[in-house]
């Protein structure tokens, strides 16, 4: 199955493939997203590039808490970039954060503050329980190992790893937040884009790159898993469900072909790519959740708790990002009620969890008219 009913709806109406180019067609679409004018690039997300590097920054030093103690304030100055926190210098001159974009469109800006609070309480879960020597337990936040103790996560006292949450959840907060409720819509696209307007780049076509940048880091983006490339983290995940679902060749051609368009100043065209970038962002963000309950329950089935209670954390993550997703078919109270039903009481410990895990995969399905096939798959 390669795309969901919402998708199939969405895409029925709006898509455009390779195959629309043909000859006649005067928009020309390149095979990879570079764009000049005058012998010059005016494609430019730098921003978007420092965000996923100072995440990546952050990311690797709460999993840190394994071994050492983690100290909040500098896990809050490196969310927050202040104080030079980070060991790129060029990051902390930056006058770029993930906190300040945060929950940050207009869509969700008036819940900022709130959200904010809510990615830095699991940074302080993650500080306090790294002060421990605990070995996570029911009840009890710290660090649990996998069978062949190979692999070690950092917990709270429900079984759920701080920075697989706070990770994925800014996958949603940051990054699809940014791209499909700000720089996709009238607001950011209904603006300058004469190109005699001084820049290299015109106000509208940097609009689009920077949506752009927050899908994947590359402007030849490479859709073979098989080969290494830093292509950020959603297209990461993305390339990774391409051969079933195709959604980052789907993105990724549309982001090509709205830029195109916008360069030939054919709006109609641009505004048609959106609802199938939107539509593959949003339909990666729910794969993504089931696939990582599925793998989670399965690791619980063989006795491997810790690798079970990363997945699922992952899976939480996900299932955060979801209250971001354009077609609102999961909103904010929806995503934390399905949370809810995942962490309350002994979260992961309890022994009911595998009956909880296919209760929220069953309202997924629900929700977004799944096939059997997708809900149980290991995406």
């Amino acid at each position: 199955m390669r795309y969901t009913a919402l998708a199939i709806s969405l895409l029925a109406l709006t898509a455009c493939t390779p195959e629309d180019d043909t000859p006649g067609n005067s928009l020309s679409v390149p095979t990879t997203y570079s764009f000049e004018r005058g012998g010059e690039s005016t494609v430019s997300f730098s921003g978007q590039i420092a965000r996923q590097a100072m995440l990546a920054e952050l990311s690797a030093t709460v999993k840190s808490g394994v071994d050492q103690t983690l100290d909040y304030q500098d896990l809050v100055d490196m969310y927050e970039n202040n104080n030079a926190p980070f060991s790129d210098p060029d990051l902390n001159t930056s006058g770029k954060s993930l906190s300040s974009k945060t929950s940050a469109s207009p869509k969700f800006v008036f819940d900022q503050g709130n959200t904010i609070n809510w990615f830095k309480g699991w940074l302080q879960g993650a500080a306090d329980a790294s002060a421990t020597s605990n070995t996570a337990a029911d009840g009890t936040a710290g660090v649990v190992s996998n069978t062949d103790g190979s692999k070690r996560y950092l917990v709270d006292e429900r079984g759920v790893e701080y920075i697989q949450v706070f990770e994925k959840g800014l996958m949603g907060a940051v990054m699809l937040d940014q791209t499909v409720n700000n720089y996709l819509t009238d607001l950011k696209l209904d603006v300058d884009n004469d190109p005699a307007n001084g820049d290299p780049y015109t106000d509208m076509e940097h609009h689009w790159d920077e949506g752009y940048g927050y899908f994947t880091l590359q402007q030849d983006l490479e859709l073979d898993p098989s080969i290494s490339q830093n292509r950020g983290l959603w297209s990461h995940y993305m390339v990774g469900l391409d051969a079933e679902f195709g959604v980052a060749t789907d993105a990724y051609y549309a982001f090509r072909k709205g830029r195109a368009a916008i360069v030939a100043q054919d709006y109609d065209v641009r505004d048609a790519q959106i609802p199938t970038i939107v539509t593959a962002l949003e339909e990666a963000c729910y794969l993504k959740a089931l696939g990582y309950l599925n793998k989670g329950a399965n690791f619980l089935t063989n006795g491997d708790a810790a690798s079970g209670f990363h997945a699922l954390s992952e899976g939480i993550g996900f299932l955060h990002s979801l209250r971001y997703a354009a077609s609102e078919t999961v909103s904010p109270a929806k995503s934390d009620e399905i949370i809810e039903t995942l962490i309350s009481g002994n979260g992961f410990w309890a022994g009911d969890i595998q009956t909880r895990i296919e209760n929220v995969k069953a309202e997924l399905q629900q929700l977004y008219g799944l096939s059997e096939e997708v809900t149980d798959g290991s995406h």
